[in-house]
Formats: C-alpha cells, sequence, structure tokens
C-alpha cells in the first residue's frame, strides 16, 4: 500500500490531519470527477437524451453490483439507497409488526437506532427494551446481557456493528449464532462499517444490514446500501412506492406491485451524480483491498490508544482488546469537556475529530489514509491540552 500516493488523490490532507471519517470522510480527487462529469454530462447534453438515459442506467446498475461486492452477497439481496438510516426504515418500517413484539437495542446506540425503533413502538404497539452496557464489557458479556432480555415476544435485535461513540465492534456473529436458534431477526446499523472492516453477508447469515456510502467508503452524502437475506423479501413491504415499484404504471385500473424483489423498494428517482461517485468510491477502496484497509485501520488505532492511555489524566473509552476494536478511537480528558478538546486541536494543529456522547469522549476515525505521523501529532496535541 502506497500511502503517499493514495493521500496524494485526497486533496484536504495537504493541509490538514483528517480523523473524522467516522462523520463524513474526505472523497478522493476521483470519486468528485465521477460526480463531476455525469453533471457536466447532463448539463450539456440533458438529462433525459437517450444516450444520457442509457448511462445512467448503467451507472446505477454498476453501483448496485458494486454494493454487492461490498456484502458479499448477491445482486438480488442489495439495493442502492440515499443513507443508512433510509436502510434500516425501509426494513423497520416494512415488517409486519404485532402489538406487544419487542426490539432489543442498547443504551449506547446513535439516534438512527434509537428513533426508528421507538416510531414501530408507537405505531404499532411494539415494546423497546434497552440494554445497558459498560465500555468495560467484553464480548462475553454483552452477549449475556442481550439473551437475557430475550422473552417469548422478542421480534428483533438491533444494534449497531460498531458503535458510534466507542469504536466498540459488537459481537455480531455471535449475535446471530443466539438470535437465529431462537428465530428472532437480527438488524445491523453498518453507519460504521462499510469501507472500513470486511464484510461477508453470505457467510455471517445476518437477516439485515444497511450501510452509507458518505463514511468510510468516502462517496458523496446521499448513498448507501441495504442488505435483506433474500428469504426475508417477502416479509418486508414498502412503506412508500411509485411508479418504479408497480408492473404497470401506467394503467390505474390494474395495479401490480412488482414482485419480492429489492425494486419493489423504488419510490422514484435517484441522482445519478451521486450514484456514479459511489461507484467511483467503492472502485477506490476495493483497489487498495478491504482486508488491507481494516488491518491498517487496526494497526494505527493500537498505535492512537497505546500513546493516549500513557497520558495523566487521558481515559482511553475504546476497547484495548483488538478483536473487539476498530479505527475508531475515543478518549476522555479529565476535567475537560470534549468540544472544548475538539476547537483546540483544530485551532492548534489543524486536526479534525469530533465529540460524542454515552459516553462523553472525543472521537479520532482513523482511516487507512491516515499516518503515524498524524498520530503522534494527536497524541502531542493532547499532551499540550493536558
Amino acid at each position: 500500500m502506497d500511502i503517499e500516493q493514495i493521500r496524494s488523490q485526497i486533496p484536504v490532507l495537504a493541509h490538514t490531519a483528517y480523523m473524522n471519517t467516522g462523520w463524513s470522510g474526505p472523497p478522493p480527487r476521483r470519486v468528485a470527477q465521477a460526480m463531476k462529469d455525469r453533471i457536466d454530462l447532463e448539463l450539456e447534453q440533458g438529462p433525459i437524451m437517450p444516450q444520457v438515459l442509457q448511462a445512467g442506467r448503467e451507472i446505477q446498475a454498476q453501483a448496485r453490483e458494486a454494493a454487492a461486492r461490498i456484502f458479499n452477497a448477491t445482486l438480488d439481496e442489495v439495493l442502492v439507497t440515499r443513507n443508512t438510516t433510509e436502510g434500516i426504515n425501509i426494513v423497520l418500517s416494512g415488517l409486519d409488526w404485532k402489538q406487544g413484539d419487542e426490539i432489543i437495542i442498547c443504551d449506547m446506540e446513535h439516534g438512527s437506532v434509537i428513533a426508528p425503533s421507538q416510531l414501530v413502538a408507537q405505531r404499532y404497539g411494539a415494546v423497546v427494551r434497552v440494554v445497558d452496557l459498560n465500555v468495560q464489557d467484553s464480548s462475553e458479556a454483552i452477549l449475556t446481557k442481550i439473551e437475557a432480555a430475550f422473552t417469548p415476544k422478542t421480534r428483533m435485535v438491533f444494534v449497531s456493528h460498531i458503535l458510534y461513540a466507542t469504536g466498540r465492534r459488537m459481537p455480531a456473529e455471535e449475535l446471530r449464532r443466539i438470535t437465529k436458534d431462537r428465530g428472532i431477526f437480527l438488524m445491523l446499523d453498518g453507519a460504521q462499517t462499510g469501507g472500513h472492516i470486511e464484510l461477508d453477508m453470505a457467510r455471517s447469515g445476518f437477516d439485515f444490514y444497511s450501510i452509507p456510502g458518505q463514511k468510510w467508503l468516502l462517496g458523496y452524502e446521499g448513498s448507501g446500501a441495504l442488505f435483506i437475506r433474500r428469504d426475508h423479501l417477502e416479509r418486508v413491504h414498502p412503506a412508500h412506492t411509485g411508479g418504479r415499484g408497480i408492473v404497470r404504471p401506467a394503467d390505474a385500473h390494474n395495479f401490480q406491485p412488482v414482485a419480492d424483489t429489492m425494486e419493489k423498494f423504488l419510490g422514484g428517482s435517484v441522482s445519478v451524480p451521486v450514484q456514479a461517485a459511489f461507484l467511483e468510491a467503492t472502485k477506490f477502496i476495493e483497489e487498495i483491498g478491504i482486508k488491507n484497509i481494516e488491518q491498517r485501520n487496526m494497526d494505527l488505532a493500537e498505535s492512537a490508544k497505546a500513546k493516549l492511555s500513557e497520558i495523566p489524566g487521558v481515559t482511553v473509552t475504546s476497547p484495548s482488546e483488538r478483536r473487539d476494536s476498530s479505527g475508531l478511537v475515543s478518549f476522555a480528558i479529565a476535567g475537560q469537556e470534549p468540544i472544548s478538546v475538539v476547537e483546540r486541536l483544530w485551532a492548534n494543529h489543524r486536526l479534525v475529530v469530533r465529540q460524542v456522547g454515552h459516553p462523553a469522549a472525543t472521537r479520532a476515525s482513523i482511516h487507512f489514509f491516515n499516518t503515524q505521523e498524524e498520530i503522534d501529532l494527536l497524541v502531542g496535541g493532547v499532551r499540550e491540552l493536558v
């Protein structure tokens, strides 16, 4: 992996230590160019000229194929979406919930897990059961806590594969084992995974999985992808639809929704420029190799955690065990608000991080394009603040 050559393709890295990919990643120049090329084509030739329409259809088809490769899933199990949350809502609003059905989430979740779950509870009379976790919990302890929350009415376990506030990698495959045995759905929020760690739907057996395109994949806002296991497609009904979701859109006397395929969730038009960028971003990641990326992310994160842990007054809230970890490194400085740490690291070093809650901390998102020198810059900046 030629890091300097890779970094030369991401302009912002020339002047900024960028460690906030977990919010939104810095796009490579070629990704921006793919979007611009499509915009220019529509500008110069018109968006609905035959050749422009055909090129757009090809981009959409290729973007879907790219999403299937990211998931290691079959094409008929994958849909390109606008973001992680859209995919989550397609699933949660599309299942047939019954009064008293239970959804298990944990207390460290992002709002994109909490809000859709609570909406299901309000709309259908389901019950959201919250499992309280501690940052010190091992994978075994997490599994024990979640399994202890199971009842005969448990319908779904819905968690983030990587927790946004701590970077904890949840024991997803073990969760699949204990949920599958009981006929419980497992929905995973992959907001922090696609382009960050290797995904394998074919092997893992997950039921539902949603990812964004603008974070670790380095695409643009307005892109994402959803996986629904093939044998669950008939169980998820479209909560919204449009002309692309019916067989004969112009025949008001003969309404026929499309069969149980991912196409039934297509409600209307999409942004082809955004999908062009998504496609190019996936190519960029694939050329480097997701296994290489994950390995480097983990190595850099380990270095950051080890060095931050040596600073008096600094508590690293991310897991120490490699198998439980990710490229997200969160830490708290005694007596200092995380937002103040974020602001001063930017002002002093042009270093971009963010604050997170529950537990309150400053979070650095370390991706493969970051360097050991930038890790040392982060550690040195924190030492100054202490």
